[in-house]
């Protein structure tokens, strides 16, 4: 038991944590039932607990000029966070032990549901298992305090079958000592006496030991943290309920940005807390500073920026940006920020050269992969800033225009298609695009406190993303990919490589024209001119992930519903190394996260695909493609299914000129069964096994059940059919019936009629819609129990 808990601390650190710790499922027993871990996983033995830290800098320099300001607050971390969950559950199941990933955020349920009687209340409570886990205990704000970071630390949870060695309980001296400052700074008065829940404080038990904390109304936190409400006029609300949040919208409360807030701004741990007022209104973190060479501290800052898929870095003095000190918001300390940090450190990756055309698919695909680079640049910046705060200096992730204007100055061309800058707060305006003809225009974009500069269009090229510190740096401007050995013939692949890093389960390639025959294929000659190949990386599901979703005691689908964003990132990262690698081999390749020129996408409930509009590809529509390069079959259900995962699977492509070794159609034993229960499971009936189809793949006959595409798109795509998942994170879905035919009209009144938390809060009809494939699910195929 210890040598396994200690090889999973190991690989959590690997990962990326600062903080890992283990709770046995026992220090839960005084939970609500719906709320333990055995409620997600019924073999749960064990929680893995763990955290990421805030850099100082983006606490100290965040929620500026107030907390609507959010600034550098958290960028880069909850996808950092979920990366980590969903790369350590991998690292467990191939271990033999089932294991539930958790998402670090996003999904909760609003209302009380069932017999759980709080509001906004998480499927589960990563602070609870931080807690739990011995990384320490609860502040009187609610935060989740270590001794090292005080609040300032990210968190995620990982549910494990297997049975590690416990951590015990913080035992050390207490961190939170009541200064008050979170009721003090709070400018919605939520710690006060007339705003706290009765009575006044949550109590609660872990084996022993008492924890107490305020009984916070969490709906004057959703104002400002989740709605993005003024927080300046929140006091004036004196007894704020989810309707009158409604009514404060509807009379025009302006929505300034995703709430920093100051409970956390304003709170450090005792032992380790001091004030430097003239530097920051924020209390100080004690660190001691370590000495280190410049040059090793550069050669680490390289490292971590490749690891994150950069291929060129540059650091320049800040001094050569100030012409974008215009574009802070209105009071923010703009000139005192530029004079506390000496360098801007980018990071760029260059992207394939996408064809100009008329062709929406192709054109989306570039999209797919900006949005997603921007992200994993975001984490790479991130993890810097961490390092450079962890040896004592000051470091932060840039939330400004001085991105752009490295980028310009390193003499890169600006992602004109991508994200306008990175943000922590999301929503609609969070991944606006810099472009031309943009209906909205460059100067209606505000995010975290800055609006946009006047941005030249260079052409596409390089997505990136900063840094500020200080440390003892010096100028440069380096290309960092590494050089490759020059393979001579064909190319075999192998998910073995180095180059995908453990990520990916099967590999497979084809030559073009057995994919561009097929039907329902976008066109790859337009799309590559001279394409020889098409590749596809595969990774699959934890096969209890997916069947528990929503079936098991926890009634929660939130974990399958991060997967899917999660596998295409995963997968689309792949192909981005693979096309650059092949680059560097001489052949020209574009990764490609859809190959369907017509297939309707399945709803984004969040993060990256999410905000630019994008969906994630439909997996029944890029199966034939699959298929094609010998990684399974086609089932009755019409999804891909492999000897390994059955349906559990998400796949992307790279086109490319080089000549792939390529297999054969798949010539294993037969995988479908025939059994129908995709067609019984579909809660609007959309597969017809009344109405069969047949298609020619690489020589091979595959039969597919009909699929009704409206009945299909208003479960997968719209959410408006409760018993596909969309119940279980509590929204209230309208009891419409399907329409004979969608049109955008018929689209838009369905969606406006979606829950009201949604539509009017969120803005965004599928706020955290968790969909379950219920033909996936369901599906016998390649089950191991």
């Amino acid at each position: 038991m210890k040598e396994l808990t200690k090889k999973i601390k190991k690989e959590a650190l690997r990962l990326g944590a600062d903080l890992v710790g283990i709770a046995p499922v026992s220090r839960w027993d005084k939970a609500p039932l719906k709320l333990r871990p055995q409620a997600h996983l019924p073999e749960a033995k064990s929680v893995i607990a763990i955290s990421i830290h805030h850099p100082d800098a983006s606490v100290e320099w965040g929620g500026l000029p107030n907390s609507n300001y959010s600034g550098p607050f958290q960028l880069g971390m909850i996808p950092k966070l979920d990366t980590i969950s969903w790369r350590l559950a991998r690292f467990l199941e191939q271990l033999g032990h089932p294991t539930i990933p958790l998402p670090c955020t996003g999904f909760w349920r609003h209302r009380p549901y069932k017999e759980i009687t709080t509001t906004n209340t998480a499927s589960f409570s990563h602070r609870h298992a931080f807690v739990a886990a011995g990384l320490g205990e609860f502040g009187w704000n609610n935060m989740a305090m270590s001794y090292k970071y005080g609040p300032r630390n990210r968190l995620v949870s990982i549910i494990t079958s297997a049975e590690l060695y416990p951590d015990p309980l913080y035992s050390g001296e207490p961190l939170c000592d009541r200064c008050g400052m979170c009721n003090a700074k709070c400018p919605g008065q939520n710690y006060k006496e007339e705003f706290l829940l009765k009575p006044g404080c949550d109590e609660l038990f872990i084996e022993e030991k008492k924890f107490q904390y305020a009984k916070l109304d969490r709906y004057r936190c959703l104002w400002g943290e989740q709605f993005a409400l003024d927080m300046d006029v929140l006091h004036k609300e004196k007894e704020l309920t989810e309707e009158k949040m409604y009514e404060a919208i509807r009379r025009g409360v302006p929505r300034v940005g995703g709430e920093f807030g100051n409970c956390f701004r304003f709170c450090m741990s005792k032992p380790v807390r001091y004030w430097e007022r003239n530097y920051t209104t924020a209390p100080r973190r004690k660190k001691e500073l370590t000495s280190l060479n410049g040059n090793i501290l550069l050669e680490k800052i390289k490292n971590i920026a490749i690891e994150s898929g950069a291929d060129r870095i540059a650091i320049q003095p800040v001094s050569l940006f100030l012409s974008v000190r215009g574009g802070f918001a209105e009071g923010y300390p703009v000139d005192k920020f530029f004079d506390n940090f000496d360098w801007a450190i980018t990071l760029g990756r260059s992207l394939p050269n996408y064809p100009e055309t008329d062709d929406a698919p192709t054109n989306d695909n570039r999209k797919f992969l900006s949005a997603t680079t921007k992200v994993r640049l975001g984490m790479g910046a991130m993890d810097i800033a961490r390092y450079i705060d962890d040896l004592g200096y000051e470091a932060t992730q840039d939330w400004t225009d001085v991105n752009n204007a490295a980028t310009g100055n390193a003499g890169w061309n600006i992602d004109m298609g991508g994200p306008a800058r990175a943000t922590s707060t999301g929503g609609n305006i969070a991944f606006e695009v810099i472009e031309k003809d943009s209906e909205k225009g460059k100067n209606n974009i505000v995010i975290a406190g800055m609006t946009t500069g006047d941005i030249k269009e260079n052409g596409e090229s390089v997505t990136t993303n900063s840094l500020f510190c200080k440390a003892p740096l010096k100028a440069l401007n380096e290309i960092i990919s590494s050089r490759v050995e020059k393979i001579n013939g064909k190319i075999k692949l192998s998910p073995g490589m180095d180059i995908f890093k453990g990520n990916i389960d099967k590999v497979g390639a084809v030559p073009v024209d057995r994919i561009s025959c097929l039907e329902g294929v976008l066109d790859i000659k337009k799309a590559l001119p001279g394409c020889k190949s098409v590749i596809v990386l595969l990774t699959g599901m934890p096969e209890r992930m997916v069947e528990l979703a929503g079936q098991q005691e926890a009634e929660c689908a939130m974990s399958y519903s991060y997967s899917q964003y999660q596998l295409i990132r995963e997968t689309l990262w792949a192909a981005h190394d693979l096309s650059g690698w092949l680059g560097q081999q001489g052949y020209k390749s574009l990764p490609v996260a859809d190959l369907s020129n017509k297939g309707y996408r399945n709803l984004a409930p969040y993060w990256e695909f999410a905000w630019s509009k994008l969906g994630h590809p439909d997996l029944r529509a890029n199966a034939p493609f699959a298929a094609a390069a010998g990684m399974g079959e086609i089932g009755l259900s019409g999804m891909l299914l492999t000897p390994e995962f059955g349906p559990r699977q998400r796949y992307s492509f790279v086109l490319t000129e080089a000549e792939i070794e390529s297999a054969e159609k798949y010539e294993g034993p037969e995988l479908c069964t025939s059994c129908g229960e995709c067609a019984e499971a579909c809660p609007v009936g959309a597969l017809c096994p009344s109405m069969v189809e047949a298609q020619q793949i690489a020589g091979k006959k595959y039969i597919k059940y009909g699929r009704n595409e409206t009945k299909c798109r208003w479960c997968r795509s719209l959410g408006m059919v409760a018993d596909a998942g969309v119940k279980y994170i509590g929204w209230r879905v309208p009891d419409l019936q399907v329409p004979d035919m969608l049109t955008q009209a018929n689209i838009e009144e369905a969606l406006a009629k979606k829950d009201p938390l949604q539509v009017i809060g969120y803005n965004y009809p599928n706020q955290i819609d968790t969909i379950i494939e219920k033909c996936l699910q369901v599906c016998p195929v390649g089950k191991k129990s």
